[in-house]
């Protein structure tokens, strides 16, 4: 573990930087996927569920992506993304089966 206040060097500010867009992109359109396929298999319209869900996705997005900074372990920010983005893609898939059968 480094000290509080040694520089970052420009590897870990880019894997800092890389992890928070593309993780908190793939967590968010997991979220987006799953809330949709949920909210259609509900009832609601798809454009009602999938512009509701849209609407709500760029708040998330801002938040995950200020998280990814302001956590201290780069490690956990991945493992949360991913592992997030993993299992509402999973949802999501589940979820649209099941509407479709």
């Amino acid at each position: 573990m480094s000290h509080p206040h040694a520089p970052l060097r420009w590897p870990v500010i880019t894997a800092r930087v890389l992890t928070g867009i593309f993780g908190s992109y793939a967590f968010t359109w997991g979220f987006a996927a799953a809330s949709t396929a949920a909210l259609v298999g509900l009832g609601t319209d798809y454009h009602d569920a999938e512009q509701g869900v849209v609407m709500f996705a760029f708040v998330l997005f801002l938040a995950l992506f200020l998280w990814s900074f302001s956590e201290r372990s780069l490690k956990r920010v991945g493992v949360v993304l991913v592992a997030g983005a993993a299992l509402q893609f999973t949802a999501a898939w589940a979820i649209q089966r099941a509407i479709l059968a």
